[in-house]
């Protein structure tokens, strides 16, 4: 008999409150942007850690182009 009074306890607790819309679009977009957000942070930590850590070079030349062009260079060259 126990069982029987928990049932209205339990459906209950399992309706949820529909979320508003903009709450909802929130949530899609910030689904859609977090995983090119996040790997465009891991690119910076290792351009970072490879460039200023391993390579004793300023951090402020990371985003210069004549870095990304040297860069290029030794990789494509012939």
């Amino acid at each position: 008999m126990g069982a029987m009074a928990d049932k209205p306890a339990q459906a209950e607790r399992k309706k949820k409150k529909p979320r508003p819309r903009w709450q909802h679009i929130l949530w899609i977009i910030f689904k859609i942007v977090r995983i090119p957000v996040l790997c465009v942070l891991a690119v910076y930590i290792g351009l970072y850690i490879g460039y200023t850590k391993l390579g004793h070079q300023p951090s402020g030349e990371i985003l210069h182009i004549s870095t990304w062009r040297h860069l290029y260079d030794l990789v494509f060259a012939n």
